[in-house]
This record gives C-alpha cells, sequence and structure tokens, in this order.
C-alpha cells in the first residue's frame, strides 16, 4: 500500500504542481523541512512504511531515519556505480565521453551512493544526447525497473551485491569551469560532450567572444573540403548559408549551430547578428 510522498517544503514549485494534479489522496504529501530530522522522522512514524524509495533527494539521512522503515530506504541513482557516486551523474557521465549510461537501485546505508546494489539497468549514451534526454532516459528507465524493485521487496527475497569501493571517487557538483570550453587543450569531441553535459541547465557550455561571455548551445561535427590551420577557437567560416564554423585543436572542426547571447537565442544564419565574423577568435 502506498503510504505517502515526501517532497522538501524548499521545493514550492513541484509541491503546487503535485497538490493541483489531484493524483494524490489528501494527507498523503509531506513537505518537511530538510533542515530539521526531527520532521521527517515524525512522518515515517506516523505512515510506518515498510520500504522508503528515494530519487532525487537532496539530504544524506541520518542512521536513526534509516533504521526507521523495517526494508529500509532504496535510492534510484542516475548514473552507474561506483564509478559516478556524484550528486550529479547525468552531468559527468556525458563530460566524459562514456558510451553507457544506467540507472542503479541500491540499499541506502551511511555512506554517500556507496550502499549495496540491488538492481542496475544500463542503457546507450547517443552522440547527440544532452543532460535533458539522458535525464528522460534515466526518468524512463526507472519507471521500467520499478516494478522489478516491488516484486523483491515484496517476496522479501532482497539479494543486494556489494559496491568495490576501493579507488572510486565521489565527483563534486560541476562548476563553472567544468563547463567553460578550453579551445586551445580541448578536441572537438571534447567540446560536444561539454556543450551537451550543459544543455539545458547552464545553456550549453560557456565560451567569450570580443570580451563578451557567451554560452554555446548546440554544435556538431563538422567537414571542410580545405586544408585547416593550427588556430584552435578561430572562426574560419561564417555566412548565413552554412552558419559558424571554428578550428579546433588537432585541427579538427565544429560546427556551431545555436548559442545564447545578452541578446537571446540565436540558431543557423542568424547567429551572425551577434557580430560573430570569420577570422576572428571565439575564446
Amino acid at each position: 500500500m502506498f503510504s505517502g510522498l515526501v517532497v522538501p517544503s524548499s521545493n514550492k514549485e513541484l509541491i503546487q504542481e503535485i497538490a493541483d494534479s489531484g493524483y494524490l489522496e489528501p494527507g498523503k504529501l509531506f513537505t518537511p523541512n530538510l533542515k530539521d530530522d526531527n520532521e521527517l522522522i515524525d512522518i515515517l512514524q506516523k505512515v510506518q512504511a515498510d520500504v522508503c524509495l528515494v530519487i532525487t533527494f537532496p539530504k544524506i539521512f541520518s542512521q536513526e531515519i534509516l533504521d526507521i522503515p523495517r526494508l529500509g530506504f532504496y535510492n534510484f541513482h542516475y548514473g552507474l556505480l561506483p564509478k559516478y557516486r556524484s550528486a550529479d551523474p547525468i552531468f559527468w557521465q556525458i563530460k566524459n565521453q562514456e558510451k553507457l549510461a544506467g540507472v542503479t537501485v541500491l540499499k541506502m546505508n551511511g555512506s554517500i551512493d556507496g550502499g549495496p546494489i540491488l538492481l542496475e539497468d544500463k542503457f546507450p549514451i547517443e552522440p547527440y544526447d544532452t543532460y535533458a534526454m539522458l535525464l528522460h532516459k534515466s526518468v524512463v528507465a526507472s519507471c521500467q525497473i520499478l516494478n522489478q524493485l516491488v516484486d523483491l521487496l515484496l517476496s522479501e527475497k532482497i539479494k543486494t551485491k556489494q559496491q568495490e569501493l576501493k579507488g572510486s571517487k565521489y565527483l563534486p557538483k560541476p562548476t563553472l569551469k567544468d563547463v567553460t570550453i578550453d579551445w586551445k587543450n580541448m578536441t572537438m569531441s571534447e567540446i560536444v560532450a561539454t556543450v551537451n553535459a550543459g544543455n539545458p541547465w547552464n545553456r550549453g557550455a560557456i565560451a567569450e567572444y570580443e570580451g563578451e561571455k557567451i554560452r554555446i548551445v548546440q554544435v556538431s561535427p563538422a567537414k571542410y573540403n580545405k586544408d585547416l590551420p593550427d588556430d584552435p577557437g578561430k572562426i574560419i567560416l561564417a555566412n548565413q548559408q552554412y552558419g559558424v564554423f571554428v578550428v579546433c585543436k588537432n585541427r579538427e572542426l565544429i560546427r556551431i549551430e545555436t548559442i545564447h547571447s545578452a541578446l537571446g537565442y540565436h540558431s543557423g544564419g542568424m547567429i551572425l547578428t551577434t557580430g560573430i565574423t570569420e577570422g576572428n577568435f571565439i575564446t
């Protein structure tokens, strides 16, 4: 039996959306202040749930909280473990150009993303997958393995596999440096991955043109029928028909398809309205 849904009190938009949906029975939406463990403890003791399922919940639970439900807490982690122990595994899996991503269901303990694994589902990361696209894939995968998890919990035939944490490290939340393009030192594929990993939450990757910050929202690998200069960041083509082409490290070429500037979003040939000119450099 479904006991209730817990959403942090700080997430007012989601709380309102759930309240307006009409999907929950009255009294089954709980909105504790996460700074006060006692509020969450009171909720768990009140509903007396046998198990708690956790998805993107921004709190490290104390052992006192973890011990309340009889069968424990199970977290849907949007990354493969133990390699992607992180508050933002979606970002790092794209940034690091992994071929596979996944959802891992683990039993929570006192460590961060270090509990034993119950279920895992893997799926490919496509070259065009943005942060939002991979997040959507992870949500779909979570829904698909939820029935497996429920069946296991109901049968109480719960067999987990311990993680090998030796040598693994916890990846931090991305910083501005992680979503900034270094034209001289990043390859074309690294730039594509950085742009995709920052889209849409950071409006892509950060670059600079003539002293002004811009966000590069969408790019693609490109080819050119002439020899390319060894000048990473140089704009070798910028016109209304083909858009903007920029040289990368190792004389690779990238096409900038969409950017965001102080003037808004611009795509295709409209990028030229921002003043970007052939022969100049993006840094």
